[in-house]
């Protein structure tokens, strides 16, 4: 074959792409926090995750793997763990004397 390509090349140009999305998400969130500021209730959407995947793929089809871990550069992707697996617990968690309160008085009665 005539053309022979470099094997950071592709891994360049998504990691660029990731870096890119990166960059969206950061602005979106600053502009949403000004137009919040100014009593709205509108937001700018960014693509969340989308930059870590193709930080994630770039490094783990360069030829340094140890590349992949910069797709914890995306804070949507902590954002995402915190929001569905982590938040949900800290605030639907409740001791163990207030679940017994909220019983209705039969179950209390028949105890």
């Amino acid at each position: 074959m005539w053309f022979k390509m470099h094997p950071w090349v592709f891994p360049a140009i998504i990691g660029a792409i990731g870096i890119l999305y990166i960059f969206i998400n950061i602005g979106a969130a600053l502009v949403t926090k000004k137009i919040q500021a100014r009593g709205s209730d509108h937001h700018v959407s960014g693509i969340p995750i989308l930059g870590g995947i193709h930080l994630l793929i770039a490094g783990l089809i360069s030829p340094i793997k140890w590349l992949a871990v910069f797709a914890a550069l995306d804070y949507t992707i902590w954002m995402f763990l915190y929001v569905f697996f982590i938040y949900d617990r800290i605030v639907e968690h409740k001791p163990v004397e207030e679940i017994a309160e909220d019983k209705p008085a039969e179950d209390k009665k028949e105890e």
